[in-house]
């Protein structure tokens, strides 16, 4: 229950403030201003502090959406499907709710009026770091000076982040246009040299554009097939993919790492496979088809046929995890190891 002077106050908060947050722990509520600025109120439970937090959000919600319920189920549901109506973004921000502000952040219709609003009430809580991806994955959010915000703050939080999937994506988000410096960018690739999903993000977010720390220089070759593979950009991105998959111990960087090396050397007469063997087979007849005798455009044409495929039904079938899974996938990773080696190997 809360107390007469608490319901009095957050009255006062909800008619004064433009968004409003609940720190749980610290039991006090925020709100902001319209000129920016904070107001605070401490609870003063008389017994057990959650539903003394969740009188406040049942408060919040009756006052501002007009539903005694809580926080609608429908909207729950549409958290994080974008599905939320931009007459609702700034009503949600007032009712204290995090999976609320997960909603407003991840609605097709975010704008700048209200980006500011959705990263302040993120602030403190469990799901900020989930918030701010969902955030720069908004190419106007990368842009805006609230970006800059959101990726100090991710940046910061990465060594807390344990989830290897969070790892992959953060790096890539943070790698978006000049959200941070390149010095820190230098740090990360370091970082990846150990931590390989960081190289992941590198891969995924920088064609064209990886570091070049090995004074790496490009192969000489003036064959078609073979353009994409030679250039500098090129070798670096190989050697890269080469260096992950010697230390593969994760199947979600395994995955991503192959949908990159497919991607970037696809060929139109290529398809992506299940199977190594018939990548192998593949490779050889679309050689023959080219009238071509080349053991380093065959390794290409291999390489454009991988793909997640050719591992997930095996790590899916063995629950793989750590060494086990470069061990029960040797035959797959070594003919595609040997081709990358092959293809960083001047001739």
């Amino acid at each position: 229950m809360l107390t007469p002077e608490d319901t009095l106050r957050l009255n006062v908060l909800i008619s004064t403030c433009v968004a409003i947050r609940i720190d749980i722990y610290k039991l006090v509520v925020v709100g902001l201003t319209e000129n920016k600025k904070e107001q605070t109120i401490t609870l003063n439970p008389s017994g057990d502090s959650t539903k003394t937090i969740q009188a406040v959000q049942k408060l919040l919600v009756s006052k501002i959406l007009g539903s005694m319920g809580g926080y609608p189920s429908y909207l729950k549901r549409w958290s994080r499907m974008g599905q939320v109506g931009s007459s609702n973004l700034k009503s949600l921000l007032k009712i204290g709710n995090i999976e609320a502000v997960v909603a407003v952040a991840n609605s097709q219709n975010l704008n700048d009026e209200v980006l500011d609003l959705v990263w302040w009430c993120a602030t403190n809580t469990d799901q900020q770091a989930e918030i701010g991806r969902f955030l720069l994955t908004r190419d106007f959010v990368a842009k805006h000076s609230v970006g800059q915000q959101i990726a100090h703050y991710l940046l910061e939080f990465l060594p807390f982040t344990n989830d290897t999937t969070q790892l992959i994506d953060t790096t890539n988000l943070l790698l978006q246009d000049n959200l941070i410096s390149q010095t820190a960018k230098d740090r990360l690739w370091k970082q990846g040299q150990r931590k390989t999903a960081f190289l992941v993000g590198f891969i995924e977010r920088m064609e064209g554009n990886l570091p070049n720390n090995n004074n790496t220089i490009a192969l000489d070759s003036n064959i078609k097939e073979l353009e994409c593979v030679n250039s500098e950009q090129g070798q670096i991105m190989l050697q890269t993919i080469n260096h992950i998959l010697k230390k593969i111990n994760q199947e979600h960087v395994l995955y991503r790492t192959l949908e990159v090396l497919g991607t970037y050397l696809s060929h139109p007469m290529v398809r992506r496979l299940a199977d190594i063997e018939q990548c192998q087979t593949q490779a050889e007849n679309v050689l023959e088809q080219l009238g071509l005798d080349n053991e380093k455009i065959k390794a290409r044409l291999l390489l454009a046929g991988a793909s997640e495929q050719l591992v997930v039904g095996t790590i899916s079938a063995h629950s793989l995890a750590g060494s086990a899974i470069r061990k029960k996938l040797s035959n797959v990773l070594e003919p595609i190891q040997a081709a990358l080696k092959l293809l960083t190997t001047p001739i």
